[in-house]
């Protein structure tokens, strides 16, 4: 699959409603976590962040795919 491809799918898939609310609520499902835990939860509420950070970067790869069209796009037009 061509980088023009992987771009597409990778928009497809942010702008896709279903997919920003399995992510919202995977979010929600974790922040819910950390509010739950006892002030000794220390482990639990680090692994909650972990996980946050970690959808967080995921969604943040498929941004970086995304814009990969974009930035081939304006090379074109410099050159």
């Amino acid at each position: 699959m061509d980088k023009i491809t992987q771009a597409e799918w990778a928009q497809r898939l942010l702008d896709d409603d279903f997919f920003k609310k399995v992510i919202s609520d995977l979010k929600n499902q974790q922040i819910g976590a950390i509010l739950s835990t006892n002030s000794d939860g220390i482990d639990e509420r680090e692994d909650a962040y972990r996980t946050i950070k970690t959808i967080d970067l995921i969604v943040g790869h498929l941004q970086g795919i995304a814009a990969e069209k974009q930035i081939r796009e304006k090379k074109w037009k410099i050159l």
